[in-house]
Formats: C-alpha cells, sequence, structure tokens
C-alpha cells in the first residue's frame, strides 16, 4: 500500500495534467473568464507555444520567470508552460510598486518579467532598480516594441507541438510562490517539481475533488491558494472559470450560470457574501456549489455560522496551512458545528506538534507555537537561508501561529506570535475578541491591535466597521467585550473606519493599523 500522503500514489499520473486531456478530452473547456473560451485541446497547444517562445528568448532549465498580471488565463497558461519548458514561474502581485516588484525580481534571480500592459509604468518605474540587465521582457497585450515584445506576436511564430529542447518530461515546474509580506519583505517558497505536484494533487484529495467538477476560481491567482485550486482544477481535468475580480453578488451570479460545483474562498469573501442583502442574494440559483472552501484567515465561528445557514449545511470544508506547508489542518462539514472555533485535525501525513519557548511540547489544551513536518514543507526560502533556519526545530516547521489541541484532537488556532499582546503580563490573542465583536449586531468587521501603555506594558486598541445604518460607540464596544469575556480582554480605545486594510488574500494587515495608530499617537 503506497503511503497516504504521497499523493502522487492517489492518481493515475497518465490521466492527470493539460497534455493528457488534451488527448482524452480535447474539446472541454479547460478555462472560462468571461466570453473567453479556452478548450484542453486549445490550452494545449497555447502552452506549447509558450514553452517555444521561453526556450527561444534564451530561457534554460530551472531559470526564474515573473509574471505580473491581472486574473486571466494567461497566468494558468502561463504556469503550465513553464512546466514545459522546465523553468520555474513566480507570480507577481498585482498591487505591487515599482519597489516591490524589483524586490521580487532581484530577490529570485529572475532572467524573464512579462506583464500585462497595463502595468507598463510600474515596470518602467522599476527598471532602474533591476539587477539583472540581461533581464527580457514580454508584454501582455499591446504592441511589440524593441523594449517588449508582444507574447501572442511571438507565439504566432512558432510551433504548437510540444517543445523538446531542455523540458524535464514531468510537465509540471518546480515553483516559488513569495509569500504576502504582512510583517515585512515577502520571502519566496520554493519547491521542486516532485514536492509541487504532491502539494497540489492533495488539495484535490483532501476536498474530494471530481474531474467533471466546475471549479470557480474567485480570489487573486497570484496567491497561493486560489492559485492551488486553479491548479488542481487543470491537474485533474476540471472546468475552471476565473472571475477577473471579486464581487460578492457576481459570485453567486457567476456560481448560477456555470454551474459552479467547487470553489475556494477567504473569511473575507465569505463576510461580503452572507451580508449581501436578502432580496440580491438569494435571487441566484447556487445549488450546484457542493464544497466551499474557506481558509487564508481566522474564520469566526459567528461569520461561519451564517455562512452554513446561506450555504446549506454538508458544503462548508477549513483548513489551515500556510504556503510553506500546505494543508496542515483539515475540519470537515460534519464538524464545522460541533467544534466551534477549531480548524480541524492533522490531515494526512502531517505530524504535528505544539511547542512553548524553550520547545517542550505543551500539554493538551495548553497554548504552543504550531509546528508541523510533511512531505510538502517547503524547500526552502529561496536565496534565504537564514530565514530557512529560523522557522525550523529539527524537521518541524513554523510560521509562528499559536494553537491548542483538545482531547479528540481537533487543533483551535489562537492567533499569530507577533500578534499576541501581553498585557499586565499576561497573554492576550486578538483573534478572539475579535470573533466576538462579530457576534455584535451592529459591527461587520473587527481588528485589536496591542499598542504601548506606561502601566501595563501594552493596551487593547480595537478598529471597527459597522454595518450600513448602524449606531455603534465606543462605549457600547468596550462594554459588549466586558459582558462577554474577562475585564483585560476590553479594548481600552476603540476607532470607527470605513474598512480594515487586507491584503487580495484575505489577511488582515495588522502593521498597517499599527502604523495608523502610531499616526494619531506619535508621543507613544
Amino acid at each position: 500500500m503506497p503511503k497516504v500522503h504521497d499523493y502522487t500514489k492517489m492518481f493515475d499520473l497518465t490521466k492527470i495534467g493539460v497534455a493528457n486531456h488534451a488527448k482524452n478530452t480535447p474539446d472541454k473547456p479547460a478555462l472560462i473568464m468571461g466570453d473567453r473560451v479556452i478548450t484542453y485541446k486549445e490550452m494545449d497547444e497555447l502552452t506549447n507555444a509558450m514553452g517555444h517562445v521561453l526556450i527561444d528568448m534564451g530561457i534554460r532549465q530551472g531559470d526564474r520567470l515573473c509574471i505580473q498580471v491581472y486574473n486571466s488565463p494567461e497566468m494558468p497558461l502561463f504556469t503550465a508552460a513553464a512546466g514545459k519548458a522546465a523553468c520555474i514561474p513566480i507570480s507577481l502581485n498585482y498591487r505591487f510598486k515599482a519597489d516591490e516588484l524589483a524586490y521580487v525580481v532581484n530577490n529570485s534571480g529572475s532572467s524573464l518579467l512579462i506583464y500585462g500592459q497595463e502595468f507598463e509604468e510600474v515596470v518602467d518605474q522599476a527598471r532602474a532598480e533591476l539587477e539583472n540587465k540581461d533581464l527580457k521582457f514580454i508584454r501582455l497585450g499591446g504592441k511589440s516594441d524593441d523594449m517588449a515584445p508582444e507574447l501572442y506576436d511571438l507565439m504566432a511564430k512558432v510551433p504548437t507541438t510540444p517543445p523538446e529542447q531542455q523540458t524535464d518530461g514531468s510537465g509540471v515546474a518546480a515553483s516559488i510562490i513569495y509569500t504576502s509580506g504582512t510583517t515585512g519583505r515577502p520571502k519566496g517558497v520554493f519547491r521542486k517539481p516532485k514536492n509541487r505536484l504532491n502539494s497540489i494533487l492533495g488539495y484535490a484529495y483532501n476536498f474530494d475533488a471530481e474531474p467533471d467538477d466546475v471549479s470557480l476560481a474567485a480570489g487573486p491567482l497570484y496567491h497561493s491558494a486560489p492559485y492551488a485550486w486553479c491548479t488542481y482544477g487543470v491537474a485533474i481535468g476540471n472546468t475552471v472559470v476565473i472571475m477577473p475580480r471579486f464581487d460578492a453578488e457576481e459570485f453567486l451570479k457567476t456560481v448560477e450560470k456555470h454551474k459552479a460545483v467547487s470553489t475556494f474562498i477567504v473569511p473575507t469573501m465569505a463576510n461580503r457574501i452572507v451580508n449581501l442583502p436578502d432580496q440580491v442574494k438569494n435571487k441566484y440559483d447556487i445549488s450546484s456549489l457542493k464544497r466551499i472552501t474557506v481558509a487564508a484567515e481566522v474564520f469566526p465561528f459567528p461569520l461561519k455560522k451564517k455562512t452554513i445557514e446561506f450555504f446549506g449545511e454538508g458544503k462548508i470544508y477549513e483548513f489551515y496551512g500556510a504556503t510553506e506547508s500546505g494543508i496542515t489542518t483539515i475540519i470537515r462539514p460534519e464538524d464545522q458545528l460541533r467544534k466551534p472555533g477549531s480548524c480541524g485535525k492533522a490531515s494526512f501525513g502531517n505530524d504535528i506538534k505544539l511547542f512553548d519557548e524553550k520547545f517542550n511540547e505543551v500539554s493538551q489544551g495548553e497554548v504552543g507555537i504550531f509546528y508541523s513536518k510533511s512531505d510538502f514543507l517547503l524547500d526552502e526560502y529561496y536565496n534565504n537561508p537564514e530565514a530557512t533556519a529560523a522557522a525550523y526545530h529539527g524537521d518541524y516547521f513554523t510560521v509562528g501561529d499559536m494553537a491548542y489541541v483538545d482531547e479528540d484532537g481537533f487543533y483551535y488556532i489562537v492567533d499569530r506570535a507577533v500578534d499576541m499582546v501581553i498585557s499586565g503580563g499576561i497573554n492576550i490573542y486578538p483573534a478572539e475578541i475579535e470573533e466576538v465583536l462579530y457576534t455584535h449586531p451592529a459591527v461587520f468587521d473587527a481588528g485589536i491591535i496591542g499598542a504601548r501603555d506606561p502601566d501595563w506594558g501594552e493596551k487593547l486598541i480595537a478598529f471597527v466597521t459597522k454595518k450600513e445604518g448602524a449606531e455603534l460607540t465606543e462605549e457600547d464596544v468596550i462594554n459588549y467585550v466586558g459582558e462577554k469575556m474577562a475585564g483585560y480582554k476590553k479594548p481600552k480605545e476603540v476607532y470607527f473606519v470605513e474598512e480594515l486594510p487586507y491584503l487580495p488574500s484575505g489577511k488582515m494587515l495588522k502593521r498597517v493599523l499599527k502604523e495608523e495608530y502610531k499616526k494619531m499617537h506619535p508621543e507613544e
């Protein structure tokens, strides 16, 4: 019997991948966005041509290539083409400014940058900071020029047969995915081809995906989780529908139009969907949706209950993991309501330990730093051995989250270590206060941070977004938390804002809230 966590043993590898689907189901839609439909035969030919273009541009096996485009079929096309040319694709955040773009291109030592014509100005601004003076450029859209030939102009001049030069034959590229950079510069998570394929198929296996599914890519494809759904969908033969950008009502409309079966969303997206007016959210037929996976940030239990109520029981999956670790824990639909606040049990192949600051394992029910060991961990932080070493304790890896485990083996993430507040010597986890605020009928969203306090070391600060038309005061917020939680968990100050800062991936940017607070209180 194969090891259950070697997911490549769970699939017939002769029946996965673009080239195989092009032979077996050539006319099946592979990618859809708006009115654009690309069949598997067309996807195979397009990615063959892209592979030839890369090779003709002088790209060699193992070279790193960056792409900055909005959500579009070109993102999965480019990744598949990189596999055929045995080079390493890197998706850039489409919100990057020139300095951020230059940092990733330089840090990865990339040889080529493909960019949508919408990013011309950002790329031009970044040129002076780019260290590789031989860096090549390809533009997607617009007209070819001396600075950057247009991608489809190049593809029109090459064959659509499989490229033979330098391909490793697997059709799977190694990958580097840069982390969100919520606490500093992003780090490049590097995986070799076998490890990456294993990780991709792990998503399909753990979330009960079927080849005939229609999968909806609703989030930004430069982020690892939405892109994992798109990638595994193509790998096993799904039709993948790509949203150009997320909009709550458009999401429901797209599910109805394409009869989507599975999707990935983050809690922020779920919050926007369930808070649509009833006359809007109830007018679409979304009965085709069988599997909605939610992750990437804390999923407050009050929001989870509303999400289950709207989409229906037996449909909500959740996992805890990271770009670096892949799927670490899973909570399946049948456990969602009976295990409030849990992110599930260890997924197949994961060994989890909770350590204190001295690397002693903590007891059941005690909070410790979450470490895991599996075959799906990153091979390294690219070009950053110090960060790689700092994240490991032996074979166990952490991104710094804190958790406890109950008597049934279910894990509960309490917060990130970096976000923990210590007030009067007591550890306070902002996530649990945020979850309580989600239960207030006037609160749409909430973020808790710590700020310096001369008496207590740190104090709690709340940033709150009210629901439309709701009345809410600072005193209301403070008293509500005091009624539900111990007194030391009450915020000392409350600020009402129109919206909280999030990455498109769904992670709240606590550092932005801290910077805003410092601007308001420069003396502290």
